[in-house]
């Protein structure tokens, strides 16, 4: 860690703007969410592509909607936790082979 560094976040002021940064959170848990559907059906990467086309042509809600996903349900976002969770076991172990920790 670089002297001084723990003090960055003071630099970056949209941290402090309210109702920005939980969109950096939402995006990664529905990213992971739509990764757990690809590995569980290899073939949904097609709704994956069918979701990075829809662009801003519709809702967030109703291109999940169309998709078969309903954003409201709990556990779309529990996939998301799973798989940061995986990605955290997976990084500690690594992390404890190579004596960071």
């Amino acid at each position: 860690q670089s002297k001084g560094s723990e003090n960055w976040w003071v630099y970056w002021s949209h941290i402090r703007y309210f109702f920005y940064v939980y969109s950096y959170a939402s995006g990664l848990l529905i990213s992971k969410s739509l990764q757990n559907s690809v590995k569980k059906d290899p073939g949904f990467i097609t709704g994956v592509k069918e979701f990075l086309s829809a662009g801003l042509s519709d809702s967030p809600k109703n291109i999940f909607r169309n998709l078969g996903i309903d954003i409201a349900d709990k556990t779309f976002w529990d996939r998301g936790l799973d798989e940061v969770e995986t990605l955290l076991g997976e990084t500690t172990a690594l992390a404890g082979k190579l004596g960071k920790i």
